[in-house]
């Protein structure tokens, strides 16, 4: 025997083989012996006379297959194992004709034989099989005539289809194909191209691109770095390809208005997730650079307000700049300003540059600001004209404005709890069409058993714009939205999509701003006087521990009641969930699962939306009240009216999002909470 020598990327023998190394048996240290078995039939007697087929013989040999190639093929090495008369195969079969064999095989593997030389006990096993045609064929059950229709135990061709077609397999190119880094596929073209040219036509239609690109390869002779594709045979036999999109610069009629002094912030990676903007409104708003140009004469006239207290004068052209500028800027993080907003950005603007000062104007901004709101409606016309999805789904509120001569739009679509990404615009290239085939990729990954956690995130952030133009604008009943987007009503999904859609972690801020509040409300909880008092007295009660759970329920039972909310209508309870009497006419709740009464810490929660439960398995009460908040903002759901308050207080005051002014009830227990 000769000691194995493994060259990668060389087969020369069976143990260089995948099956070979990841057989536990044969692939392990200790000497173990392979066994080949070759099974023919053979005529003792005259094979082309009267006694043809009377006499035929079915024989397995056996080699060792450890010893080196060449010694194999001698007559001394190959070995009879099993003889037997063929008629007897066809009536018996050969599950009774290899038993004895069977049988033998098996006390190799399990005892083995010993061996004086080696003074121990060696196991071996088959290592495969070979025949010819026509045993290959009867040994698996195929008919051994090369006459029938079906004669071929690889393709299943019919003897027609042999006749009619080229039966030649032809080669295919399966490849990963980078696309972004959020987009990575498995692709296969067949028939395998010829030329770069024709790749590069059949993955724009396959991918449906409006854009041109070049192509690169991982080089496996520069370890898998990135090279540019120039031809078809320097590709590895399953290679890993990115796409390359060419920028093409284009003039711009009336370039003026939409030139800017900043840099672009285009980045070749076309499809990564499409979120428009990634923070909230700035607490201290910063006045961005403007072009040079006016740059330049803002410097010398806050120069010239220094020395002398000299304002500068305004012109058109100037005026328009700034304001273009800060449109531009404002957009980027609200496409609708509120009055709160404008009258930050006027303020920010003098305070930067007190030159702009108006001396007509007791705060010295009021004109900027109202010159600020029109602008900002004439940049929001701008983006409707260039197809942005958050304000072209408000376009029409005029009949002169609709097509076709449909009725104005009357129905306003725009955020109003603090949405960043309310109506995102596609990933560039991404199209209707696109966006289903990801959708169905996602449906068919949360059948399985275990989804991968990788893809459902890969796809649910792909497919953020498509989802959110179809909740906002569709409003699809929840059961739909079930059936279409299960991956929403995973737990890690909320958090992500709270993200994506407000820009905040759901989690850690609930629980952060609840832990701190906690202490003022439990103290506030026990000064509470009436049928109030009563109430919050009874939830202080079945508080038995200071653990943070504990408190942490405590305070969110107690918020509603606090808040004058009416909580018997969202806090439900039931034993089992198909019990859905009573829980069918609440549109928005939680349900506490196999408890006989309404507990403070309930072991298992559900949560309610539209009479159906959409999540059954969350832990506690905190897990799902956070859980639920973001499923509203997921699924762009109206705050349940019982429970106004409270929703708006966890909005606006926990989270700080949307309109900084509060309702008095809110206000009042701010205030309460802040002594």
């Amino acid at each position: 025997m000769s000691e194995k020598v493994h060259v990668p990327q060389e087969f020369r023998s069976y143990t260089d083989g995948q099956y070979f190394t990841e057989n536990p048996f044969l692939a392990k240290d200790e000497f173990t012996i392979a066994l080949v078995l070759y099974i023919d039939d053979f005529e003792v007697a005259n094979p082309l006379g009267t006694s043809k087929l009377k006499h035929k013989m079915c024989a397995v040999y056996w080699v060792i297959a450890n010893i080196p190639s060449k010694y194999r093929s001698t007559l001394s090495s190959i070995q009879l194992a099993l003889l037997c008369n063929t008629s007897t195969v066809k009536e018996c079969g050969y599950a009774k004709v290899f038993q004895p064999l069977i049988y033998d095989l098996k006390l190799l593997e399990q005892n083995g034989v010993y061996l004086e030389q080696l003074g121990a006990s060696v196991k071996g096993t088959v290592l495969y099989v070979a025949a010819d045609n026509l045993a290959a064929h009867s040994l698996a059950g195929f008919l051994e005539s090369f006459t029938v229709d079906k004669f071929c135990r690889f393709c299943l061709a019919s003897s027609r289809d042999t006749q009619q077609q080229e039966m030649a397999m032809e080669q295919k190119l399966t490849m990963r194909v980078i696309i972004s880094e959020g987009d990575i596929r498995k692709m296969t073209m067949n028939p395998r191209p010829y030329i770069l040219e024709d790749l590069i036509s059949w993955l724009k239609g396959t991918l449906q691109t409006n854009y041109n690109f070049t192509l690169q390869y991982q080089d496996p002779e520069f370890n898998n770095e990135l090279c540019n594709l120039t031809d078809l045979s320097e590709l590895p036999d399953k290679p890993t390809v990115k796409i390359i999109p060419i920028i093409e610069l284009v003039p711009v009629p009336g370039g003026s208005e939409l030139c800017s002094d900043t840099g672009s912030q285009a980045d070749t990676e076309i499809l990564s997730i499409s979120l428009d903007r990634s923070s909230q409104w700035p607490a201290v708003f910063e006045i961005p650079k403007f072009q040079v140009d006016v740059d330049y004469r803002l410097r010398q006239g806050n120069l010239q307000y220094f020395r002398d207290a000299t304002f500068l004068k305004v012109t058109k052209e100037l005026k328009h700049d700034i304001l273009e500028k800060l449109a531009e800027t404002m957009y980027a993080f609200k496409a609708y300003p509120t009055k709160e907003d404008f009258e930050t950005v006027a303020k920010a603007l003098v305070q930067t540059h007190p030159c702009l000062k108006e001396t007509g104007s007791h705060s010295g901004w009021n004109g900027w600001k109202n010159s600020l709101k029109f602008k900002m409606g004439n940049y929001r016309t701008k983006m409707r004209q260039l197809g942005r999805l958050d304000v072209t789904v408000n376009g029409g509120k005029r009949r002169s404005d609709t097509t076709n001569g449909d009725p104005a739009n009357t129905q306003i679509k725009k955020p109003k709890k603090g949405e960043i990404n309310f109506l995102p615009d596609f990933p560039e290239g991404m199209t209707d069409q696109n966006m289903e085939v990801a959708r169905e990729v996602l449906v068919n990954e949360m059948m399985k058993t275990k989804p991968r956690e990788s893809l459902v995130k890969k796809e649910m952030d792909v497919t953020f714009a498509f989802r959110r133009k179809e909740i906002v604008n569709e409003k699809p009943a929840i059961s739909q939205v079930v059936h279409r987007w299960p991956a929403l009503f995973t737990e890690n999904q909320v958090y992500y999509e709270f993200g994506r859609v407000v820009g905040k972690n759901l989690r850690e801020n609930f629980l952060d701003a609840l832990d701190n509040l906690s202490p003022s409300l439990m103290d506030l909880f026990k000064k509470k006087k009436g049928l109030t008092g009563q109430l919050l007295a009874e939830l202080l009660y079945q508080t038995k521990t200071t653990e943070p759970t504990d408190v942490r329920c405590l305070c969110l039972r107690g918020l509603p009641v606090t808040l004058g909310d009416d909580p018997s209508a969202f806090f439900k309870t039931c034993f089992d969930t198909a019990d859905n009497d009573l829980y069918r006419q609440t549109p928005v709740g939680l349900l506490f699962i196999g408890e006989e009464n309404l507990k403070l810490n309930p072991s298992k929660v559900g949560i309610i939306l539209e009479g159906n439960v959409v999540m059954d398995d969350l832990a506690n009460l905190p897990q799902a009240f956070y859980v639920l908040f973001g499923l509203i903002y997921a699924l762009h759901l109206d705050y349940p009216r019982y429970m106004k308050n409270t929703f708006c207080f966890v909005q606006q005051v926990m989270f700080n999002l949307g309109k900084s002014e509060l309702p008095p009830k809110i206000q009042t227990l701010k205030n309460q909470l802040a002594v």
